[in-house]
């Protein structure tokens, strides 16, 4: 039990006009022949009682208050955007894409070779549109944030022919636990860590250039502060792609991808630097397995230039494969005399330059390009190049609004060994206008 002294005047005067109500009683027991000074100096007294007691701090017994919890208020954040494309693309070598997915942004496996060139194709969706929920809540050892978020990009259910329905597909589902200033825990759903997002250019298509690397997968991942930087390790869900095979991909790994990362800067350079270390396996149809175990390597950052900025990103690797431009490449080879895998050397990567021409204007410029190094048992038709080059201007008139538009050339070349394919090189042509707002 404590005692509160409170300071409070309204309080300290209904208790002087208790007191003066109960005195009342007294003054009309009084005899009649109290005259009216007497009376007047009687309640005079009482107004001075009144004064007095007003002035003075008023002690009250309160219980003892319950005891802080540890755990802080949650706060809920709810936030996304609203994004309009309208596509038209050319293609030297066919009418569209060879998938739809490919009409919705550029994927680069998609390009078409060996056809006739058909008229420009439209096509406008809002799949893109994104939508986030976040929760952060402060412990009383750091903090745990939460992130939950959806949009229908890329998803297989919905059709154009009534109402442009499409599902909603997971992007993010993870939580973080801050747990002091130098160290956090991920688990869930999120960017791979080999993937340094921040140095992806600044464009209207959804992914960008052909030689970035690309993946959200689940995880479990530790960052750790390292002098000036962080160091990051994580594991990974795995995956396997290879040519001559029966599935794509395969789901038979027995360990998950390792991926090692250190973040710094020097100056208005900001860096990354990662490694990954991945199997790549399958089950044959004798029930016994073969895996051959691969490397990748990725450095990107981004210079900042005043207001300007360069971006830059370039990996290698034996193990790039479904990582490398949105699984432009498969990671292996399955020998077809003994079934072992022969891992296919890949490299790609981009620069770009983003340039303000004011407050309101600004443009990206992005070359990219991207190659393997196929053995010769490969198909003809199996993907060795792909280029491609973004030019946009963007406008933002208020803020969190974007519009804009972006020319798009992306060029793909198969291997063509034997050289019996009449055409080896495909290319498309496009131009993109979008409106986008933030929320």
């Amino acid at each position: 039990m404590t005692v509160k002294i409170i300071k409070n005047r309204k309080l300290a005067g209904a208790v002087a006009l208790a007191a003066m109500v109960n005195t009342l009683p007294a003054l009309a027991a009084e005899p009649d022949a109290l005259t009216a000074a007497q009376l007047q100096q009687r309640i005079a007294e009482l107004q001075a009682q009144v004064d007095a007691l007003a002035a003075r701090p008023v002690e009250i017994e309160n219980p003892e208050p319950a005891k802080a919890s540890p755990f802080g208020d949650t706060e809920i954040q709810i936030g996304g955007y609203v994004k309009l494309d309208s596509i038209f693309s050319d293609y030297s070598d066919g009418s569209a894409a060879t998938a739809g997915v490919g009409e919705d942004f550029l994927v680069p496996s998609t390009i078409p070779i060996g056809g006739e060139g058909g008229d420009v194709h439209y096509n406008a969706h809002a799949k893109s549109t994104r939508l986030f929920f976040k929760s952060a809540t402060e412990l009383g050892a750091g903090s745990v944030n939460t992130h939950i978020e959806i949009d229908a990009m890329a998803g297989a259910q919905g059709d154009e022919r009534i109402s442009n329905s499409y599902a909603q597909r997971l992007r993010h589902a993870y939580v973080n636990w801050n747990i002091d200033g130098d160290r956090s825990l991920l688990a869930g759903q999120s960017w791979s860590t080999f993937f340094n997002v921040g140095a992806l250019p600044e464009g209207l298509d959804f992914v960008g250039p052909v030689g970035t690397i690309f993946e959200r997968q689940p995880q479990i991942r530790y960052t750790q502060g390292l002098g000036s930087g962080s160091l990051q390790f994580a594991a990974e869900n795995p995956a396997t792609t290879l040519y001559n095979s029966t599935e794509n991909p395969y789901d038979d790994n027995s360990r998950p991808d390792l991926v090692l990362r250190y973040n710094n800067n020097i100056g208005d350079l900001n860096y990354s630097i990662a490694s990954m270390s991945r199997e790549l396996a399958y089950d044959r149809a004798d029930a016994s397995s073969e895996s051959e175990q691969g490397y990748a390597i990725s450095l990107s950052g981004k210079w900042q230039l005043g207001r300007d900025d360069l971006r830059f990103m370039y990996s290698y690797g034996n193990a790039l494969g479904r990582y490398l431009g949105l699984n432009s490449y498969r990671a292996g080879i399955i020998d077809p005399l003994d079934g072992s895998i022969d891992l296919i050397d890949q490299h790609g990567g981009y620069v770009a330059l983003r340039h303000f021409w004011s407050e309101q204007w600004r443009s990206n410029l992005v070359l990219s390009a991207t190659a393997a190094d196929n053995p010769a048992s490969v198909a003809d038709t199996t993907p060795s190049a792909y280029q491609s080059l973004h030019l946009n201007l963007m406008y933002s008139p208020v803020p969190k609004m974007t519009l804009g538009g972006e020319y798009i050339f992306a060029s793909k070349e198969v291997e063509n060994a034997s050289g019996q394919l009449a055409d080896d090189e495909g290319d498309m042509q496009r131009m993109q206008l979008s409106v986008k707002y933030v929320f």
